[in-house]
């Protein structure tokens, strides 16, 4: 008996070893943060779009979109996300300070934020993100 629960143990251990592997916490909701000024552009609704929207000289005219100014150390949205959503807490102004050089935003900012997917199998430790292109 003491035999089994010697490679019971030996299981267990194995098991809480792997166990942070299955975990459901991952870095696709991690914040990006303005290391600059920043700005990005946003629909009439404040969702963030492709800053080409915002390029007055593309299309000569703004056609519903602004630009949003975010200030260094705050956090910068994703495409599709709301500048309004106080779950994210974005923090920036419509109107640019003056004599501030605005950037744009950073490459990991570019995509669009969307929830892990169950796809069955043991558990729901299975996931894939999708959804739509970026």
């Amino acid at each position: 008996m003491k035999k089994q629960k010697l490679v019971l143990t030996s299981a267990m251990a194995a098991t809480l070893v792997a166990l942070p592997a299955c975990s459901s916490d991952d870095d696709w909701d991690s914040d990006v943060i303005a290391d600059r000024d920043t700005r990005v552009c946003v629909d009439q609704l404040g969702n963030r779009v492709d800053d080409d929207d915002c390029d007055s000289s593309r299309y000569g005219y703004r056609g519903g979109f602004s630009w949003f100014y975010i200030g260094r150390m705050s956090r910068i949205p994703y495409y599709g996300d709301s500048i309004r959503d106080k779950k994210y807490g974005y923090k920036g102004t419509f109107k640019p300070s003056p004599g501030v050089n605005y950037t744009s935003a950073p490459m990991e900012s570019r995509m669009t934020r969307s929830a892990a997917m169950a796809r069955g199998g043991f558990g729901s430790s299975s996931r894939a993100y999708g959804g739509g292109r970026s």
